[in-house]
């Protein structure tokens, strides 16, 4: 039997030699009684000189760890420093491993969007597709322009002859004409007003497609914006004379409010202001929660391949209860639209205004106040139009991540390595024996 310190091996539960007397550092025992010993280690009360005050050692002889560092965090995995916060923050292993991103295949990660994945989005899939954005914009509503532009510039022409005389004597008696303009100025604006609207909803319907397919990171051509809208132009317009129709209700209802108001006026004036204001007040609340109700039909109808009465109803159901969300997302969108096309406009406004007033008399007065009218029009749509298309789009796509778990349909449909189109948005299955992938 070998020796070590003066103090030889004994197994566990044996009682000590009286000869050898008590161990070193030990506690002396009593009458029957002997410490349990591990293999290489023991077990006594604590050494205040040891590491962490601890009187264990580990088998084979090892002192114990060192106390893990001050502020409750606990030592890490291998290869992590100490002091990094544990799983939950509560000890244990390190922190949580880092969250895998969502896949991106296009302009927006595939899951529920926030506000600046919208606008980034809305951005990020015009500069990738700028033909099938900016090119048909412009095409369009160059189209869309010519009407309004020109009766435009014989609008101003006709009252700038009218106001001139009066301009320049205050005291003379105004000219008898009761409405100074012509039949076509006045055709040419309104409608060519009704033109416009018809067009920016056409490209809203167009550039639905283009945002479908950047979710997806396919890019499109001019042609392939087209063709991808083909068949689906008939049920645009319906859904564009249904929400014009729907603009024509609250219109008579407005007209309706104002003229209760000017009778009750006429007896009551106190009383008749207060209705008319608190019934202008409530129709302008109320055609704000309709558009924004039905402000994702649009989308619905190109991308669902749906009739309009249905997109309406889609549209209804999906920003349900979260309305005020969606309203200040528009809202948001609207306010940069106009800023950016008032930028881009006032310059030949500007240019068209000083036309007349430094040249009124000019034979090519009017047609130079309508070439700058055009210009600027067609200027500001083309460059907002792509903009609104976009984040109207995308938060119809986001709506559907949230309401109908869409993102996990599109990650699939990312993963999968075919080239999947617009059939990925369809809510009813495909048809039997069509092709994965195949135009619906």
């Amino acid at each position: 039997m070998t020796q070590e310190d003066g103090q030889a091996w004994r197994a566990p539960g044996s009682r000590p030699d009286p000869e050898s007397g008590p161990e070193p550092g030990g506690a002396a025992q009593g009458p029957g009684q002997a410490p349990w010993s591990a293999p290489g280690g023991q077990w006594g009360p604590p050494d205040p000189q040891a590491p962490g005050g601890a009187g264990w050692s580990a088998p084979g002889g090892g002192q114990a760890p060192p106390p893990p560092p001050p502020g409750g965090a606990g030592w890490g995995p291998p290869g992590q420093p100490p002091g990094q916060p544990p799983y939950g923050g509560h000890g244990g292993y390190g922190p949580y491993p880092p969250r895998p991103p969502e896949p991106k295949p296009g302009v927006v990660a595939l899951r529920p969007l926030t506000l600046g994945d919208v606008f980034n989005g809305a951005f990020n899939y015009v500069r990738h597709n700028p033909k099938a954005t900016l090119g048909l914009s412009l095409i369009v509503m160059a189209v869309a322009s010519l009407l309004p532009a020109l009766g435009f510039g014989t609008f101003m022409d006709e009252y700038t002859s009218y106001m001139g005389p009066i301009l320049e004597d205050p005291t003379a008696a105004p000219p008898p004409d009761a409405i100074p303009f012509s039949v076509f100025s006045l055709v040419s604006v309104y409608g060519g007003a009704l033109v416009q609207y018809i067009a920016a909803n056409v490209l809203n319907g167009l550039l639905a497609a283009v945002v479908g397919a950047a979710v997806l990171g396919h890019g499109m051509s001019l042609k392939e914006a087209l063709r991808a809208v083909r068949g689906r132009i008939g049920a645009i317009l319906g859904l564009i004379g249904l929400v014009f129709l729907i603009s024509l209700l609250w219109t008579a209802v407005l007209f309706a409010v104002v003229f209760v108001g000017a009778l009750l006026m006429a007896v009551e004036p106190i009383t008749g202001l207060i209705v008319m204001l608190a019934g202008l007040l409530a129709a302008c609340v109320l055609a704000a929660w309709i558009y924004v109700k039905i402000a994702l039909a649009m989308p619905a109808v190109v991308l669902e391949r749906i009739g309009p009465a249905r997109a309406l109803g889609r549209s209804w159901a999906l920003t349900r209860r979260s309305w005020w969300r969606v309203f200040g997302i528009l809202l948001l969108t609207m306010l940069i639209v106009q800023l950016v096309g008032s930028l881009l406009s006032t310059p030949f406004s500007m240019g068209s205004m000083a036309v007349l007033f430094l040249a009124p008399d000019a034979a090519w007065s009017p047609i130079a106040n309508s070439a700058l009218t055009y210009v600027g029009m067609v200027l500001s749509a083309a460059v907002t139009s792509p903009f609104t298309a976009g984040a109207t789009a995308l938060l119809y796509i986001d709506l559907r991540m949230r309401r109908e778990g869409l993102d996990l349909k599109l990650q699939a449909a990312a993963h999968s390595g075919e080239q999947v189109g617009a059939e990925v948005y369809l809510t009813d299955p495909a048809p039997s024996g069509q092709a994965p992938g195949a135009p619906a």
